[in-house]
C-alpha cells in the first residue's frame, strides 16, 4: 500500500508588469539597442564639443577648402594643356626655314666652368652664317677663363672673352647674379638679334636657323624657345624636377602668352636690340633677369612670340645636387617677388594681369598648400580626432594622386621626345620624389623670402616701363594686346 505524497503549500501569485516604454516587435535585428532612441544624437562625436573645437573644426574646413581650391584649379589647367598639348607646342616653328635675316650674338655669363666647353662648342657651331659669342668672364675665375681661352683657340672670330667684374652689380650682395654678367657683355654688343643662355646648355644645331625665320615670318620683338633638364633616373631627385620643368617649358608658358603675359627665362631667349637698348638691358638689381625684363616689355607693348619644339628644345644641365636645386628655386621664387613688388604686372590687361599674378604666387601658394596639409593631418592625429575630422584634413590628398596620375604621363610624354621610352623607376621616382620636392619648395621660399628681406635693393632710375617706345609696335600674345 503506498501513502501519497504531501502536497506543497501554494505560493503567491504572480502580476506581470509591462515594460514602461514597449519596444514594437522588429524581426531579424538580434537585440534591442543600448541606447534610447531619443539619446542616439548623444552618441555622436560632436555631440559634447566646446565652441573651441567648433572653431577648430570650421577653421580646419576653410583652409581645406582653400587648399583643394588651389589644387583642383592646377589640375583642371593641366588637362585643358593636355587637351590642346599639339595646337601650342608646334605653330610658330612650322613652314619652310627662311633664308638669314638676322646678326645674331648668343651672351654666356660664365660662373664656373661646369659644362661651359660643351655650350661654347655648339653655340659656335650652329648652322647659321652670322652668330657671334660673347662669354662674360670673371678674370679671378681661372677655370672657367681657362675653359673659355681654349674655346676662342678651337673657334677664332665666333667666340669672344669680355670681362665680368667680381664688382659688377650694384652691390656686392648682388654681384654674382646672371643680370650683372649680361649687363657687362650686353655693351660689347652691335645691332642684330641678342640670344641668352646658360653654362651647360646644350642647344639645338639650328637653333638659331630656326629663330631667324621665326623672327621673319612674325616680326616678334622677342622668342622664348623651350629649355629644360633631360629626363634621367639618377639622381632619385631628378625625374621629379624634369617633370615639373616639362610641364612649364612645353605648355604652361605658351599656354600664358596666349593670355598676354610671357614670363621669359634665362636660357634660350632672342632678343631685339633697340628692345634691350631702350629698356637698359637687364635689371642688375633682380635675380631673375628674364622674368622681370619680360614684364617690362610686354607693358611696353613688345611682341614676344613663344616658339616650342619637342626637337629642338634646349637641354638644360641639371642641378648638381639638393642643394644646387633649392638654389636656383630660391633664386626664382626670390625673383617672382622682386617682380610683385616693382609692380609694374599691375600695368597690364586684366587677363594678362591675373596670369602674371598667379604666377609671381605660384610659389608661396605652393608652400601654403603644403604647410597647410601636413599640418593638418599630422594635428588631427597627434590630438587623437575623430575619424571624420581625421578624414577631412586628408581630403587634399586625392587631388594630390590625380596630379600624380597626370605627372606619370608627363614622364612618358617627356622620355618619348627624348627618343625612349620612360622607364618604371623614372615613373615610380616621379611619384615618390612629389613629397621631397615639395619640401625643397618651402626651404626655397623661406630662404627667398629671407634673402629679400634681408637686402635693402636700391631704386632703379630708368625709364618707366609704362612708356611706350615704339607707338607702332605690335602687342604680346598670339591675338590680343597685353596693354590697355
Amino acid at each position: 500500500m503506498t501513502s501519497t505524497p504531501p502536497l506543497a503549500a501554494p505560493g503567491p501569485v504572480l502580476t506581470p508588469t509591462l515594460p514602461a516604454t514597449p519596444t514594437p516587435f522588429a524581426p531579424n535585428r538580434g537585440g534591442l539597442p543600448s541606447v534610447p532612441v531619443e539619446d542616439a544624437s548623444a552618441a555622436l562625436p560632436w555631440a559634447d564639443w566646446s565652441s573651441l573645437q567648433w572653431a577648430g573644426f570650421l577653421l580646419l574646413a576653410v583652409l581645406v577648402a582653400l587648399v583643394l581650391l588651389v589644387s583642383i584649379r592646377r589640375i583642371v589647367h593641366r588637362l585643358h594643356l593636355v587637351r590642346e598639348q599639339e595646337e601650342l607646342g608646334h605653330r610658330d616653328l612650322d613652314g619652310p626655314v627662311l633664308p638669314p635675316a638676322h646678326a645674331f650674338t648668343a651672351l654666356v655669363a660664365a660662373r664656373g666652368p661646369a659644362g661651359l666647353a660643351v655650350t661654347l662648342d655648339l653655340l659656335a657651331r650652329q648652322q647659321h652664317p652670322d652668330v657671334r659669342v660673347l662669354v662674360a668672364v670673371d678674370p679671378d675665375d681661372t677655370l672657367a677663363l681657362d675653359v673659355t681661352t681654349s674655346a676662342v683657340r678651337r673657334h677664332p672670330g665666333r667666340v669672344q672673352i669680355v670681362q665680368a667684374g667680381p664688382l659688377a652689380g650694384p652691390s656686392p650682395a648682388l654681384a654674382s647674379s646672371l643680370a650683372s654678367s649680361l649687363v657687362d657683355a650686353l655693351a660689347e654688343v652691335g645691332d642684330g638679334v641678342v640670344g641668352v643662355f646658360s653654362a651647360g646648355d646644350r642647344p639645338h644645331p639650328r637653333l638659331f636657323a630656326l629663330v631667324d625665320s621665326v623672327l621673319s615670318r612674325t616680326d616678334a620683338d622677342a622668342v622664348q624657345h623651350a629649355s629644360r633638364p633631360a629626363l634621367e633616373a639618377t639622381p632619385w631627385w631628378a625625374p621629379r624636377s624634369a617633370v615639373d620643368r616639362w610641364w612649364w617649358s612645353r605648355s604652361v608658358v605658351r599656354s600664358h602668352g596666349r593670355a598676354g603675359f610671357v614670363p621669359l627665362s634665362d636660357s634660350t631667349l632672342f632678343v631685339r636690340r633697340s628692345w634691350l637698348a631702350w629698356s637698359g638691358g637687364w635689371d642688375a638689381t633682380r635675380v631673375a633677369a628674364g622674368l622681370d625684363l619680360g614684364v617690362r616689355m610686354t607693358v611696353a607693348g613688345a611682341r614676344v612670340v613663344i616658339a616650342t619644339s619637342p626637337e629642338t628644345t634646349t637641354v638644360e644641365r641639371s642641378p648638381g645636387g639638393l642643394r644646387d636645386l633649392a638654389r636656383a628655386r630660391a633664386t626664382w621664387i626670390r625673383g617672382c617677388l622682386q617682380v610683385l613688388g616693382h609692380g609694374d604686372w599691375r600695368r597690364l590687361r586684366p587677363r594678362a594681369r591675373r596670369r602674371a599674378l598667379g604666377v609671381l604666387t605660384e610659389p608661396l601658394l605652393d608652400a601654403g598648400v603644403t604647410i597647410v596639409t601636413a599640418a593638418a593631418l599630422v594635428s588631427t592625429v597627434l590630438v587623437g580626432a575623430p575619424a571624420l575630422v581625421i578624414a577631412l584634413a586628408a581630403l587634399p590628398v586625392l587631388p594630390w594622386l590625380l596630379s600624380q596620375l597626370l605627372d606619370v604621363g608627363g614622364t612618358t610624354e617627356a622620355a618619348a621626345e627624348q627618343g625612349r621610352r620612360a622607364t618604371g623607376r623614372e615613373r615610380l621616382l616621379v611619384v615618390v620624389g612629389s613629397v621631397p620636392d615639395r619640401l625643397v619648395t618651402l626651404v626655397a621660399v623661406v630662404a627667398a623670402v629671407g634673402a629679400e628681406l634681408a637686402v635693402a635693393r636700391p631704386e632703379v632710375v630708368g625709364p618707366s616701363a609704362s612708356s611706350d617706345p615704339i607707338r607702332g609696335a605690335r602687342p604680346v600674345g598670339v591675338d590680343e594686346p597685353a596693354t590697355g
